[in-house]
């Protein structure tokens, strides 16, 4: 039988990794080299991955059964047999193995996780390279224990348990106990509620308190699925029904004396789970990214072959400055995206109390996520409206794009929570010198003077309204206002950087499109849009 998903999905066969052009330009510049695994990887995920995770997002739901047949409990999430497959594949190329081993930076992991990009089964990579960093790194003096899972030659999956009904991201009003005993730690609760990975994960981090002086009280710790004994370590409720996301089970999770391993030094478990929680944020920057480039470049091939009114579609005036814009903004939310990916691998190292490097790697991550994500939202919706009619229909790849972009700016933390996080790395680690710091070293490698004039005038600008808000009473208020100003100045100046440092004319031409729809909208100019096209044609497919 004719295999035809390439007739639904014309960016089939391309490679994510060597035929993306600005990645590679970027990651020129971030210095980072892959290897044949990552060029495998960049070509597997077109050709066999997302018609895979398409059809387990229609057809192939996680399905959670709590009975064996002889009625014991078993809270067994049924994957689909390719679902299951996939996830063995990626494993295989490394994707969490090998930054968490240390045969790559942690850079391999998110640069993966860009190339993936489905938010559901990156989900359960995500998870499970948070958990295995949380072992590696904290779990001083049970390096036997913590052996017994990093060192399997199956494949092993981790989760994060934080978020409980009452609280959300307000991890200080968890409920769940943790209390110590002669054998060990044991954990009790039951308003875990939006728990991933649930029934795939040999084990979680959980966040639980010891005590009832809220933050300070709470500690992190390592959860495994099975007791000592062989029995459950805690109980499946039930499986979330979700908009997006479908590959990666999401479920509300019980704890009745839950044997449970404490994570690092007792009185700094809010600093494990945040820091623990870095990754995975950053990872949702990259998906949310990688999300859109999916889609747009899927968008631009029907662009190319689509006619109305006499004309291809990427002919029309309006369209080109549709898919000049919108390629902006993506490059834009990329380069700060790879940049937080590469301050928190090169940190990935410190442990608390932090130093000025892993505040200023936190603090990045803030914006980018924030940035990724608004920007994913945007550019998949307008991909599906490129398509017109048939871009609403579910039978096509391009509204599954969309639906898993939506969570990027929900979970890990909204955008108001990501907003006053960053906010507190300014009033409480004085980041915000370090930043205009970062801008202004930046500034003085962009060799075009015209765009190292105009960064000057945005750097100023941006540093006057920030000193206005800190001197006012607004300042919370208007914090994500200013975590966007940040975000487009800082995205401005890489991408100036960038193309001056590897001599990309390409990538100078971004940065000027950038600078008129971020700072001058009503600027942009017909006769500039005409001489910006090449700035997309590398998407072209033969």
């Amino acid at each position: 039988m004719k295999d035809k998903f390439n007739e639904i999905f014309r960016s089939k066969g391309i490679n994510y990794l060597s035929e993306d052009v600005p990645l590679s330009e970027f990651l020129k510049f971030f210095d980072f080299h892959g290897d044949y695994d990552l060029l495998d990887l960049g070509e597997y995920v077109s050709s066999e991955l997302i018609e895979i995770m398409d059809f387990v997002d229609h057809h192939g739901k996680p399905e959670l059964i709590m009975w064996n047949l002889d009625g014991k409990r078993i809270d067994y999430v049924r994957l689909s047999p390719e679902h299951r497959r996939a996830l063995k594949k990626l494993q295989d190329f490394g994707v969490v193995t090998k930054s968490v081993s240390g045969k790559q930076p942690w850079m391999y992991h998110f640069v993966s996780g860009y190339l993936i990009s489905d938010s559901g089964i990156f989900c359960s990579l995500t998870l499970t390279a948070q958990t295995a960093y949380a072992l590696k790194k904290y779990f001083k003096g049970k390096e036997k224990f913590s052996d017994n899972y990093l060192n399997k030659n199956d494949p092993w999956y981790g989760a994060t348990f934080y978020s409980e009904t009452q609280g959300g991201s307000d991890l200080g009003a968890n409920k769940t106990k943790a209390i110590e005993t002669e054998k060990g730690w044991v954990l009790n609760g039951s308003d875990k509620y939006f728990a991933s990975n649930a029934g795939i994960a040999d084990g979680a981090i959980v966040t639980a308190m010891t005590g009832d002086k809220g933050i300070r009280s709470l500690e992190t710790f390592f959860v495994p699925a099975i007791r000592k004994s062989g029995d459950l370590n805690f109980n499946i409720r039930r499986l979330k029904n979700k908009l997006g996301t479908i590959a990666v089970p999401s479920g509300e999770v019980e704890f009745l004396e839950s044997e449970a391993y404490l994570i690092g030094e007792r009185g700094r478990g809010i600093y494990y789970a945040m820091e623990i929680l870095t990754i995975s944020r950053v990872d949702d920057a990259l998906a949310a990214v990688g999300i859109a480039r999916k889609s747009f470049w899927e968008a631009y091939l029907f662009t190319e072959r689509r006619s109305s009114f006499g004309k291809k579609l990427n002919e029309h005036p309006l369209m080109k400055k549709d898919l000049i814009t919108l390629e902006a903004e993506l490059e834009a939310s990329l380069i700060i995206s790879l940049y937080a990916a590469h301050l928190f691998s090169e940190s990935s190292h410190i442990t608390p109390p932090y130093n000025d490097t892993y505040n200023y790697a936190r603090f990045i991550t803030h914006i980018a996520k924030n940035m990724a994500a608004w920007a994913s939202d945007h550019i998949t919706q307008y991909s599906m409206e490129i398509f017109g009619g048939i871009g609403f229909f579910e039978e096509f790849p391009m509204s599954k794009f969309h639906r898993d972009a939506l969570v990027t700016s929900i979970w890990e933390g909204t955008s108001n929570i990501q907003a006053l996080d960053m906010l507190e790395t300014i009033m409480k680690k004085g980041v915000a010198t370090i930043f205009f710091n970062d801008l202004k070293t930046r500034k003085e490698k962009v060799k075009d003077l015209k765009m190292k004039e105009k960064i000057e005038e945005r750097i100023k600008f941006v540093e006057n309204q920030f000193n206005s808000l800190m001197k006012s009473d607004s300042l919370e208020m208007n914090s994500k206002d200013l975590l966007k100003l940040f975000g487009q100045t800082l995205s401005l100046t890489l991408l100036a950087q960038a193309g001056s440092e590897i001599g990309s004319e390409r990538l100078l031409g971004v940065s000027k499109v950038y600078d008129i729809i971020a700072f001058e909208p009503s600027m942009i100019q017909y006769e500039e849009i005409l001489q910006k096209m090449e700035l997309v044609k590398w998407m072209h497919k033969n």
